[in-house]
């Protein structure tokens, strides 16, 4: 198991559940410091608890939908923490409703949550990686973020524009010696369907048989691991969803065959 996170300080958002609360496990017992922030306060005590080393763990409840409050408490983290190595950007919500169906309020808050929330922390946190001169920015894109499938306008959108922020970034910080990996999965089994915004906003509250079928977040925190300590810049998880992403770059009119029949054989159009 590699050193990479020993003695080093993490904070992860979303990390009540799902890949963030892996991945908070799984740097534990690494011997990372885990910083763990989620809306959730019990969530997030119940997490800190099952960690290997939960007296070298912190809980900040942050809503990040709320710039006033993610502001104050990036700050807050930033002046406790000064030699902060690493920023998981983790938190994030999916999607399941027809473009034509689908509210326009559900699209900007898609984006304020998985695209500009990001943005912001990662700026609150990015001078402070510049002056130590040492830094890691990871975010949790998709597979979606490579392509996209219907039902998904909205998660794709935001997890495209997370794509093409963090690309820049890493042009922009290498010579500080930061590093910014992409991390892009495919189908985990997760509560990301049940938690997905239908048309309206409200939780879709079904599972997604993708999903259940998926890659467990235990397999993925540790895969997202083993990819930061050997400085990967993009790693894609997944089955046989992840084809799509080289049928996208090799062989486009495949893949949107492919996609067309999913569409119609799953939703009916």
């Amino acid at each position: 198991m590699s050193k990479y996170f020993e003695g080093k300080k993490v904070w992860i958002t979303g990390a009540s559940s799902g890949i963030g609360e892996a991945l908070a496990i799984a740097i534990s017992e690494r011997g990372g410091f885990v910083i763990l922030t989620a809306r959730s306060q019990q969530k997030l005590e119940a997490v800190q608890q099952s960690l290997k080393h939960p007296e070298h763990s912190e809980i900040v409840t942050i809503d990040l939908m709320n710039a006033p409050d993610v502001d104050a408490k990036a700050k807050a983290v930033i002046h406790k923490h000064k030699d902060l190595f690493m920023l998981i950007n983790n938190a994030g919500r999916s999607q399941r409703s027809k473009v034509e169906e689908t509210e326009y309020q559900v699209y900007k808050d898609l984006m304020e949550l998985n695209y500009f929330s990001i943005v912001k922390l990662t700026k609150q946190v990015l001078p402070n990686m510049i002056a130590q001169r040492q830094g890691h920015l990871i975010a949790i894109s998709s597979i979606a973020g490579k392509l996209g499938a219907p039902y998904r306008s909205g998660y794709a959108a935001s997890k495209h524009a997370i794509q093409g922020f963090f690309d820049c970034l890493r042009s922009e910080v290498h010579h500080h010696n930061i590093n910014v990996s992409l991390i892009c999965p495919g189908y985990v089994n997760t509560q990301i369907a049940h938690n997905a915004m239908s048309s309206d906003g409200t939780a879709l509250g079904k599972a997604d048989p993708d999903n259940a079928n998926g890659m467990s977040p235990e397999y993925v925190a540790n895969k997202i691991c083993d990819a930061a300590s050997k400085g990967k810049e993009e790693l894609i998880l997944g089955g046989t969803e992840k084809m799509g992403v080289y049928l996208k770059r090799f062989f486009p009119r495949i893949l949107s065959r492919v996609l067309k029949n999913k569409s119609k054989a799953e939703y009916g159009s």
